[in-house]
């Protein structure tokens, strides 16, 4: 690991945990009902509504293909990382549409929807915080990932 990225990842979390703590300083305000957070390219979106059991979250990435060539044909499937109420996320291949409006985020700022938290980086990755603000997902323009590591393969690639 270089010394850029692990400082990078050293201090990714502590910022995303005050962005979180502060209710980020460029915040978007917080959603009402279901929605789609996306970076700023619109090409990694997280999806966030409410079920009976509690928010659900599914964030894609039309870039991972390139590290999850089982995600393919477009049209059909696309690399995604899946959190069901109360669990941690799993990394396959979604094959169904985003249902929530598009908001977008840029850069440093948080959007928020049924007490989850997503945080768009400057690399144009979204990060996932549940209720408790435990991490639970990331997505990025490469890869997608259920922990903080994930970043680290996305700044590699």
């Amino acid at each position: 690991m270089t010394n850029s990225r692990r400082a990078l990842t050293l201090l990714s979390v502590p910022v995303m945990s005050a962005a979180v703590l502060v209710g980020g300083a460029s915040a978007a305000s917080a959603a009402e009902g279901d929605v789609q957070f996306t970076n700023a390219a619109g090409d990694v979106r997280c999806d966030v509504v409410m079920t009976e059991g509690g928010p659900h979250v599914i964030c894609v990435s039309d870039g991972a293909r390139k590290t999850m060539p089982e995600c393919n044909p477009p049209e059909e499937k696309i690399p995604a990382v899946i959190v069901e109420p109360g669990a941690a996320g799993v990394v396959g291949c979604w094959n169904q549409g985003l249902t929530g409006p598009e908001q977008a985020l840029g850069p440093g700022q948080l959007g928020n929807a049924h007490g989850v938290s997503v945080f768009a980086d400057p690399f144009g990755g979204l990060h996932v915080l549940s209720e408790s603000l435990n991490y639970v997902a990331y997505a990025g323009p490469t890869v997608v990932g259920n922990n903080v590591t994930s970043m680290s393969s996305q700044l590699s690639s």
